[in-house]
Formats: C-alpha cells, structure tokens, sequence
C-alpha cells in the first residue's frame, strides 16, 4: 500500500490534468463559435471578396449580332481596380462568367447591330438574375448593372 503522501500528489496530479483538458477544450469551443459568429470579419481581414457572375446578352429582334459588348470586371480579388473588357462585333447569344469584388458595380452593355433589339442579364453564380435589360429602342444599347452586396456570402433578395 502507498503511503498517503503520494495517493495526495497523484490526486492532485489527475485533478489538475483533468482542469487542463477542460480549459483546452473550453477554449476550442469558444474558438469555433467565435469564428462562426464572425465568418464576414474574417473573410474580410483576409481580403480577396468576390462575387461569382455571369453575364448573358441575347437578340430580341435582328441579327443575332452584336455591334459591341462591353463588360466590366475585376482581374484580381485582391485589388480593388476594375476592368472593362470591350469587345467588337460579337456572335449572340454570348455568355461568360466574371469575378466582382464585393461593393463594386458589376455591368454589361449590348449594343445591336442595325435596327435590332438587345437584352442582357447578370446571374449570381450562374443561377439567380440579379439585374436584367433591353435596349430601349431599334439599335440602343441594353444595359445591365448591379452593386454587388458588400458582404460576402449574402446577396440582398
């Protein structure tokens, strides 16, 4: 039989593991709720915010042409700087999928050729119609264009 001098230290040796794994653990947990509660903080720290688009342009009315297409993007997620990509007569229907930092304007342009008529639309990851347009009239341009939401992960309804 131990003496009772070391069942004591054994006692408080096992007592204090035990509060040690608790801590850990209490911390761990706290870890992971603070981070879910706070997902947009991080992401933004992290920087790199980008919305996921597409852009669509189709002829209502005349040659499935267009006179020129212009759209706007942003070649990294890293920088704030955008860029309009213009094009010159364009094949429609036309598609093409497009990063937009978050708070920037997302935008595409149709033109048709001659008297035709032009529409346009942008798809939040290829699915939902986050904006839409028709030229207005025989030969204007349809524009589309939208401020995508400043928060990542949650696009206004």
């Amino acid at each position: 039989m131990a003496p009772p001098q070391q069942s004591s230290r054994r006692m408080r040796g096992e007592t204090l593991l035990v509060i040690a794994l608790l801590a850990i653990a209490a911390l761990i947990v706290g870890g992971l709720i603070w981070a879910k509660n706070n997902v947009t903080e991080i992401k933004k720290w992290r920087g790199g915010n980008a919305w996921s688009l597409t852009y669509e342009a189709t002829s209502a009315r005349g040659a499935p042409q267009a006179a020129a297409l212009v759209y706007r993007h942003n070649p990294d997620s890293f920088e704030p700087d955008y860029k309009d990509e213009r094009l010159g007569p364009t094949k429609l229907p036309w598609r093409t999928e497009v990063a937009v930092n978050t708070g920037q304007e997302a935008r595409v342009e149709v033109t048709p050729t001659g008297d035709g008529v032009a529409s346009c639309r942008i798809l939040l990851d290829g699915v939902r119609v986050v904006a839409s347009g028709k030229s207005p009239g025989p030969g204007k341009p349809a524009v589309c264009h939208v401020i995508t939401s400043n928060t990542p992960e949650k696009w206004p309804r």
